[in-house]
């Protein structure tokens, strides 16, 4: 979907942030929860002969790679990870593994990664370090549970190798210098190959924008306008995330907040009857508000619970995307 998720949080009643805290249970028994995962935890830890650290929060940790002056949260939210995850004293239910995946981006501290008790726990650690999170059910799914891997109250343990933390202008730049890489092996700029017009990069709205096919000349759209479009939403890689062709037509009211901002910018450079190729950087598409959900294989659990919203299994944090639309003559 092409909401801004600020006005979807209005519109359908869930938003990005909720998380799985408390989610069945009622503040005593989510604290009798929390002190038998704990007693359980220790338990484990001390079955096995291991140490961790007991968090304020209710999260153990321990420390397997240390790195005193390695560069802190302080610099910047947006963290770059290798992770392996499965229930406590059980297999593996999801990992991202260096050397086999490039790292996951993720902004920590905002309510979007899931489950809840990593994000605490990511907060303590530095670049180069390697900790592993023993997490409690109530900080972790609750009473959900995940296929067959994951059972309801489950104990997690996920170990997590934070391998750069960046600021947003750090990702922008990044994303910028992909975007321009992108028009190049795609030849957008030849206006033989793909007519009509060169790449125009909006630097005010910092979008891209190639006009394909012309439409009615200073027929343009004004605030305030219900405007029509077809569009078709994908990742620079060609993966599609949503679609509205045809007669499926989208409706919104323009320059109201109700769509992503990039794609409202986009809009208004366009002339009715108009197609156009519009590039958003994160910031002006989904940036980390989609949410990270680990496992990330089951992703669709997540849009039933209404914790993540549809277009989020397939959009990931911080991802450049690029929408086709068709700007269509009002009636």
């Amino acid at each position: 979907m092409i909401f801004n998720l600020n006005r979807i949080c209005i519109l359908i009643g869930f938003c990005i942030s909720l998380t799985l805290v408390g989610c069945s249970d009622d503040d005593a028994g989510s604290s009798d929860l929390l002190y038998a995962d704990q007693e359980k935890i220790e338990a484990y830890l001390a079955e096995n002969n291991l140490t961790a650290t007991k968090d304020d929060s209710g999260i153990y940790y321990t420390i397997v790679t240390e790195n005193p002056t390695g560069d802190t949260q302080a610099n910047g939210k947006i963290l770059s990870i290798f992770y392996s995850a499965k229930v406590m004293g059980g297999s593996g239910y999801d990992a991202r593994v260096k050397n086999t995946h490039d790292s996951l981006l993720l902004k920590q501290g905002v309510n979007a990664v899931y489950p809840v008790g990593l994000d605490l726990g990511l907060a303590k650690m530095k670049v180069g370090e390697t900790f592993i999170f023993y997490i409690p059910s109530t900080l972790g799914y609750g009473d959900y549970s995940f296929s067959s891997l994951i059972p309801s109250h489950a104990i997690l343990e996920i170990e997590v190798e934070l391998v750069a933390i960046q600021n947003e202008s750090d990702v922008l730049a990044v994303e910028l210098d992909a975007i321009n890489a992108y028009i190049v092996s795609e030849d957008l700029n030849n206006t033989t190959a793909h007519p009509l017009d060169p790449v125009e990069y909006a630097s005010s709205d910092q979008i891209y924008y190639k006009r394909q096919q012309a439409g009615t000349a200073n027929a343009t759209v004004k605030n305030n306008e219900l405007v029509s479009i077809n569009y078709v939403g994908s990742g620079l890689d060609g993966t599609e995330f949503d679609r509205r062709t045809g007669a499926n037509i989208f409706e919104y009211t323009f320059g109201s907040g109700e769509v992503i901002t990039g794609l409202d910018a986009g809009v208004g450079m366009m002339e009715k009857g108009e197609s156009a190729l519009i590039i958003l950087p994160s910031h002006k598409a989904y940036g980390e508000s989609v949410g990270l959900v680990i496992p990330q294989a089951d992703k669709q659990e997540f849009v039933a619970l209404e914790i993540i919203p549809q277009y989020a299994t397939k959009v990931k944090p911080y991802q450049i995307v690029t929408f086709e639309v068709n700007l269509l003559n009002n009636p």
